[in-house]
């Protein structure tokens, strides 16, 4: 049976100084301290929506994702994707009591893709309700799309690919030819455009960026305004996907891997699409994004 994930439910992120990639978080990006939160130390959750949580900070020198964590519907849909895992030859580690109440989920286990990142796939989170972002943001748009995606710099694009559409069940969406052995690689699990984008630029393994999606062209100009008034780098200017129509800007966060703010993400309907190659360039804006610029990220952050 196919693996049914249902995107994005949570990234644990690894930063260099937690308190400032919370300030960051909450006062620029508009997520939310999550009051409920499991009770651990060092550790600082952060909510986006309705969830207990959905981003969690974790100390650590080498910036990057801790653990990204998938969600299925059911706890029978749960048992169905762990024979599946186990089924295409990857061995899935059943999680710890601690993984589980950390994570505020009923049950989890884990694998880990061919660039490190420890890839977790759960069933049952944990609702508190309510979200007040500190800076204003009426919301963020997650829901059945999941919390947004995820980019990585991997070294080994084949292997990567493999892992992520036979293992995990993701679908190609589209893809982008940077130069010679370099390429961007759209992979979705939901209507969302892609959880997870897979990118060849060298021998890197490393994050490039988290996305966060808002309701309209608003809330990304309030976003790219605080971005400013604290001084965050704008790593590539305003500007509008090709091929996701996201109109968004990229700013690096205090960790070193940079973080999107977008809206009017296309959304996909399987049962018409047809996976494109494509050229040329963004729509417009986005003046910084290249493939030079994206392996920059991951030196700066430690990628290997």
């Amino acid at each position: 049976m196919p693996i049914d994930l249902r995107g994005v439910a949570y990234l644990g992120l690894w930063v260099p100084g937690v308190d400032a990639w919370n300030d960051f978080a909450t006062g620029v990006v508009g997520l939310m301290p999550a009051p409920g939160a499991p009770d651990a130390d060092g550790v600082a959750y952060l909510k986006a929506d309705d969830r207990l949580w959905r981003v969690a900070l974790h100390e650590g020198d080498s910036p990057g994702i801790a653990y990204a964590g998938f969600e299925v519907g059911s706890e029978a849909d749960f048992v169905d994707a762990v024979a599946h895992v186990r089924a295409e030859g990857a061995d899935p580690v059943p999680g710890t009591p601690e993984d589980i109440a950390a994570r505020s989920v009923r049950d989890l286990v884990w694998v880990r893709d061919p660039s490190g990142v420890r890839v977790e796939i759960a069933w049952g989170p944990t609702r508190d309700g309510g979200f007040r972002s500190p800076a204003g943001v009426p919301g963020f748009v997650t829901g059945a799309l999941g919390l947004g995606h995820y980019v990585l710099l991997v070294s080994d694009l084949e292997g990567s690919m493999d892992f992520y559409q036979r293992v995990l069940g993701l679908r190609l969406t589209d893809f982008v030819i940077l130069g010679p052995d370099m390429s961007v690689q759209f992979l979705r699990c939901t209507a969302r455009h892609h959880s997870v984008a897979l990118t060849a630029v060298g021998p890197i393994d490393a994050l490039h960026h988290i996305a966060f999606e808002v309701a309209d062209v608003d809330q990304v100009g309030l976003a790219l305004d605080r971005a400013q008034r604290a001084g965050m780098p704008i790593t590539a200017s305003l500007g509008r996907h090709k091929n996701d129509q996201m109109l968004s800007f990229y700013m690096r966060s205090p960790a070193g891997f940079e973080v999107e703010i977008g809206c009017g993400g296309v959304r996909v309907d399987d049962a018409t699409w047809v996976v494109n190659h494509f050229t040329g360039g963004d729509d417009w804006g986005h003046h910084g994004l290249t493939g030079d610029a994206m392996a920059a990220v991951g030196e700066a952050t430690g990628g290997e």
